[in-house]
């Protein structure tokens, strides 16, 4: 058992104590807690792994359109929140760098296709395959999982939207930041929707069985 998951079971116990409710209860409190603690490492981790590649906004950005699409699309999961961490982290600042140091170098023309083809990509992934469950919560209801596909393709067109939006502010500032936060939406939704796929889904889990911790 990982650290997060000890602090969420003490949670779990904790709460149990005090309100005296049953087993089914203090597993949803437990899974609640160990999302919720997550979350906040992962973004704390992001902040300071960002700030020291100098990539901290990029990755923060980068980082919270993936969390959001994989909400409802599902995906790829490590084998435990500490390994999941670590690969968020090395992902993020790997997609954080590659934008800061060759992408934003491009020209308007090139930045503007490669956000095109991000979107296309990306929604047609997510049409064919969203949403992908895990073992340890399988998606068992076909109206859950219409659902979710129906809100990983809206929040795809949300992040579109963002996209465009931003490019046009783009044009009249001129300021390189909204070109960052464009290429950052589009290859977090691209990204998180290669993680939907068979061999990138069995690449991961390789990473994960090297991984020694």
């Amino acid at each position: 058992m990982s650290l997060i998951e000890k602090i969420a079971a003490n949670i779990g116990k904790e709460t149990r104590c005090i309100l005296d409710f049953n087993d089914d209860t203090e597993e949803v409190i437990v899974y609640g807690a160990i999302n919720l603690i997550q979350t906040l490492v992962s973004f704390l981790l992001t902040i300071v792994t960002g700030f020291i590649f100098g990539v901290i906004y990029e990755a923060l950005i980068f980082t919270i359109t993936v969390s959001i699409l994989k909400k409802y699309s599902g995906g790829a999961h490590a084998s435990s929140p500490g390994r999941c961490l670590f690969l968020g982290s090395v992902i993020s600042i790997g997609f954080s760098l590659l934008i800061s140091k060759i992408l934003l170098k491009q020209n308007i023309w090139g930045i503007t296709v490669i956000g095109i083809l991000c979107i296309v990509i990306s929604l047609f992934i997510i049409i064919r395959k969203a949403p992908v469950d895990s073992e340890n919560k399988p998606i068992t209801s076909d109206k859950m999982r219409q659902r979710l596909k129906r809100d990983s393709i809206v929040t795809i067109l949300f992040f579109s939207i963002g996209m465009v939006i931003v490019l046009l502010i783009f044009k009249i500032s001129a300021n390189l930041v909204h070109i960052k936060i464009f290429e950052c939406i589009g290859l977090g939704i691209l990204w998180q929707s290669f993680t939907l796929t068979k061999p990138v889904i069995k690449f991961l889990h390789k990473i994960d069985s090297l991984l020694p911790f």
